[in-house]
């Protein structure tokens, strides 16, 4: 090959190697090897959530890159910090301690692999780290500093093996080694801080509020860390709505208050200058006592709205505040009293106040949905919605169709409810492809309802992706495929949809896609449903990137291992890369949890469009042994 053809790219170099690992495996091969392979296993699944790619293990050494070199800073400093802790519950002789390097430099793409003087350096940095550190070029360095709050202690010019000239690199101080700290309360102009607190004095003065005092006037919070993030913050202000507090004397009221949380995450997540985490991971907190801090570093966002609802005589109560969690401070906070039948115009006045604080621009689509433009319910019909929803959420198959009951209600009660139309087809599609119902007849009922929606609430893309979906599964292809163009050319910012699209688009030829898609619907949902890493694992299997397949569906093991799919496309993974005893193992837990699966049933199920993506499954099926 000429080297007018060869494929070049700048890239963070992530190259991390195990400590006196031979001495180790000479003192106990199983149980430093059982070790190992959990460790290996945390690190992909670290390097994968920030964005980086496993591109090759070598025994005890892994090879990464990264697109951003904070990104590939960040992994190494989260992956040192958690290893630290699992070591210090072992006894020291049987410790693993992995040495990091990180560079930025010029390498050569060929065949998935990188080869070049960049992937070196990173080899010879990671051998000048300390056992459980981590050791970056200067470029590196370059980089990050100001961007992180770690501290650095420079090591020099480093004469390094098969390197020509040295090369100049940087010690990373973690937590345990002194890092350093931006002293708090040195930010801002004096003379804003001096107007904003007479502007505060005035309103306290003027409002006498106990409310408003208590949290304006309250000492700084405890403040979030960006390198102790679990992702990365996004390129736009980044939010989470935790559940409200129902302050109701009614526990039943429950389900309006998540409802009216709920709301407020939708009509945030319609703005295309934000970034809103979604519904299911919020909703992981819910009754918990968490620190706005910890909450803003699992989820990666830099703000938290939390708040409370009082619910009684026809009237209701909102307490919120918006809390910038980086700088431990209260960006807006305020309290709303109005009649019950103005909730809805109270949902948009606090999105308004928040969409402001953040000085976010609204598009004048943005606008349309974000505050309220689309004709809303009567009170009837949204509380029957709300109970719907809440009895949808409990998962088991009474409670599903008491939830279809509520959403019929609702339509009853207004027949123009684009909302309630929406989920109505979303219960006739989850009635088939969850729960096993008759496919032909609830999918039609799924295009009837999601046609409705559609025509309803033109802005919306969920009920073009539900539609995309039930067509292709019908064999409708052409409508299912202009269903989708329409989905995208709409395009969705809630985590279902996306995830939905990824779905469509994995069994319609485009695998590609659909894990870039996948990993957004994965990012805005941190706590996302175990069955997404199924998709995303198959389709990774699709694009031949094994190692990749194999790391997202053990994952998925991990987190449900009753969940067939994912044994059934690892024993095609392994297969597909000639393991052929993990194939095996995988086919064997397939037929333990299916006795009576076969690959004529697995080919009528699937869905695939096009013939070959269903013969590159069946082939590899076959090959680890499942039976036709």
């Amino acid at each position: 090959m000429s080297s007018e053809n060869l494929e070049r790219k700048l890239t963070a170099i992530f190259y991390a190697d195990v400590a006196g690992y031979s001495r180790l495996m000479g003192q106990d091969e199983a149980g430093t090897h059982r070790i190992l392979r959990d460790y290996l296993d945390f690190m992909a699944v670290e390097i994968e959530r920030r964005g980086g790619r496993i591109v090759h293990y070598a025994g005890d050494a892994v090879l990464a890159d990264f697109g951003s070199v904070i990104a590939a800073f960040e992994a190494a400093v989260a992956i040192q910090r958690e290893l630290r802790e699992r070591n210090d519950t072992l006894p020291e002789e049987g410790r693993l301690e992995f040495r990091i390097g990180l560079n930025l430099g010029e390498v050569i793409v060929d065949r998935n692999d990188i080869y070049g003087d960049g992937v070196n350096v990173a080899a010879r940095l990671e051998s000048l780290a300390d056992p459980g550190g981590i050791c970056i070029a200067a470029t590196v360095h370059d980089q990050i500093v100001g961007s992180v709050e770690t501290g650095f202690e420079d090591m020099g010019a480093q004469s390094v093996k098969n390197i020509e000239r040295p090369v100049s690199c940087y010690r990373v101080l973690l937590s345990a080694d002194a890092p350093r700290r931006r002293p708090k309360g040195t930010g801002g102009k004096p003379k804003a801080k001096v107007l904003a607190a007479v502007v505060a004095l005035l309103l306290i003065a003027s409002l006498g509020i106990a409310w408003w005092t208590m949290w304006t006037m309250a000492p700084k919070l405890e403040t979030a860390s960006p390198d102790r993030m679990a992702l990365p913050l996004p390129d736009k202000p980044s939010i989470a709505v935790l559940p409200f507090a129902n302050l109701s004397q009614d526990a039943k009221d429950d389900y309006f208050v998540d409802g009216m949380t709920d709301d407020l995450i939708t009509d945030l997540s319609n703005i295309s200058g934000l970034f809103v985490i979604a519904r299911n991971s919020v909703f992981t907190y819910k009754g918990r006592a968490v620190k706005v801090q910890e909450v803003a570093e699992d989820l990666g966002v830099r703000y938290v709205l939390e708040g409370s609802v009082r619910k009684a005589s026809g009237q209701v109560r909102i307490n919120a505040q918006l809390i910038d969690a980086l700088n431990g401070t209260h960006v807006w906070a305020a309290r709303f009293d109005r009649p019950l039948n103005d909730i809805f115009k109270l949902q948009d006045e606090v999105v308004g106040e928040i969409v402001s604080a953040l000085a976010v621009e609204l598009s004048p689509r943005d606008h349309a949905l974000a505050v309220g433009s689309e004709a809303r319910p009567n009170m009837e019909a949204y509380e029957f919605l709300l109970r719907g929803l809440e009895l949808r959420s409990r998962f088991n198959w009474n409670d599903f169709i008491e939830a279809r009951a509520m959403f019929l209600k609702a339509l009853e009660h207004d027949r123009d409810y684009a909302r309630a139309e929406i989920e109505l087809g979303n219960l006739y599609y989850e009635a088939w492809r969850i729960w096993g119902e008759d496919q032909r007849t609830n999918l039609r009922e799924t295009i009837t309802y999601a046609e409705r929606a559609a025509a309803l609430d033109p802005r919306s893309a969920r009920p073009h992706v539900l539609l995309a979906l039930a067509h292709k599964f019908l064999g409708e292809h052409e409508v299912a495929e202009r269903e989708a163009r329409r989905a995208l050319d709409l395009g969705p910012t809630d985590a279902t949809s996306l995830a939905g699209l990824a779905d469509y688009l994995r069994l319609s030829g485009n695998p590609e896609r659909s894990i870039e898609l996948m990993r957004q619907a994965m990012r805005r949902d941190p706590y996302f449903p175990a069955f997404y890493l199924a998709w995303l694992g198959h389709a990774y299997f699709m694009t031949g990137q094994y190692a990749e397949a194999i790391v997202a569906l053990r994952r998925g093991i991990e987190r449900d291992a009753s969940y067939v799919p994912f044994h059934l496309f690892l024993a095609a993974t392994y297969a597909a890369n000639d393991m052929e005893t993990e194939a095996k193992q995988a086919a064997a837990q397939v037929l333990e949890l299916v006795p009576g699966f076969t690959l004529s049933g697995y080919a009528g199920f699937i869905g695939h469009r096009h013939r070959m993506d269903l013969e590159r499954d069946l082939a590899a099926l076959r090959k680890a042994g499942l039976p036709e």
